[in-house]
């Protein structure tokens, strides 16, 4: 016996006329109707079909504006998603973890999205919204003329080893590469003035990265987990490294910093087991709790005579490090703290 539409979909009240979908109870084929309980069905809700791994297809009808975050998260047998003219907003990560998902269509009068080639990207063509992560190609090249890359639209890309960036592309989103295993090559463009947290988190087979002169804003955890990153440069203008950014990037030897930092975040280099070279900028003014903790091949770190304050454990676990700074400096008693050597400079420590 078929069951009933209303038995299938859990529903809740929008307006006094609209509905949003907030659950799923079928098979793998979903056909969504314009309306249930008598109201138009306006909205797909955060997660209403997450983790429906059977799910092979979804009809979605005209009357849909919004698609939320983590819609069909996880629906790994979802190949393709065709959005009607009426959507007007895709929220970032509705497709996320899709892992066969390989096109998402688009109706040729919808005028926030447009396809090309089964790649979701907002209507003029400026902001690639959603990869899918199911794609097989190896090297993908942005279309000339897109400036940003919304939240997660390459995560989990499991083929993808080369992305080559338009000259023109200004922004990289939240969590926009990450978990993208196969990715091998990068180039950041001048230009580009963001990298949002988690940007290229856990990319392990990511060996290189130069941040380009233009770059303003570098978010937490933007390359943690890179497993496999040996070479960075920084020669930007970021004032901060924040929290996280190289996390337990195991293989990275040295690192080039800019001389405008003045902060160093909280574990901002936890975990680099590999780190034996970094030279400080003289700006230097702030190391937060565990910056350093576990670098167990870095020998030596001079501290300059500016930083005034090195949070807890920033060297703990830096079981060969000598750090050299002023004494009674806020470096030289946190090395001490952290049982780790320690030698002064020499220098009178500043009290001003």
């Amino acid at each position: 016996m078929a069951r009933k539409v209303l038995d299938i979909f859990d529903t809740a009240r929008i307006s006094d006329d609209a509905v949003r979908v907030i659950g799923y109870h079928g098979g793998p084929d979903a056909k969504l109707p314009d309306k249930l309980h008598g109201m138009l069905v306006r909205e797909i809700g955060r997660d209403a079909f997450a983790g429906q791994k059977e799910l092979r297809t979804i009809t979605i009808p005209e009357g849909v504006e919004t698609i939320r975050a983590g819609a069909f998260a996880d629906c790994v047998g979802l190949e393709t998603i065709a959005l009607p003219a009426t959507v007007t907003l895709v929220e970032e990560g509705a497709f996320v973890r899709c892992v066969g998902l390989k096109r998402i269509e688009t109706a040729a009068e919808n005028s926030h999205y447009r396809s090309l080639d089964g790649i979701l990207f907002d209507r003029r063509g400026k902001v690639l919204c959603c990869y899918p992560a199911g794609r097989q190609e190896l090297t993908y090249a942005l279309p000339v003329g897109v400036n940003a890359i919304a939240p997660q639209a390459f995560s989990w890309c499991s083929a993808l080893q080369k992305v080559v960036l338009t000259p023109a592309l200004e922004w990289i989103g939240e969590s926009a590469f990450a978990y993208c295993v196969m990715l091998q090559e990068i180039d950041i463009p001048h230009g580009v003035a963001g990298i949002d947290a988690c940007a290229f988190m856990a990319c392990g087979r990511l060996t290189a990265v130069r941040m380009p002169g233009t770059l303003t804003t570098l978010g937490p955890e933007a390359f943690s987990g890179c497993s496999q990153l040996a070479q960075v440069v920084v020669s930007c203008m970021l004032t901060r490294i924040e929290d996280g950014v190289f996390r337990n990037c195991a293989r990275l030897p040295v690192i080039e910093l800019s001389e405008s930092l003045v902060e160093l975040g909280d574990a901002a280099f936890a975990g680099c087991s590999s780190l034996n070279g970094i030279n400080l900028p003289v700006r230097l003014e702030r190391i937060g709790d565990e910056t350093f903790r576990d670098c167990v091949a870095l020998r030596s770190l001079e501290i300059p005579p500016g930083v005034k304050r090195v949070g807890l454990n920033a060297f703990t676990g830096c079981k060969h490090l000598t750090v050299i700074a002023d004494k009674d400096s806020a470096a030289y008693q946190a090395a001490k703290r952290d049982h780790v050597h320690r030698r002064s400079t020499g220098r009178a420590l500043s009290r001003l």
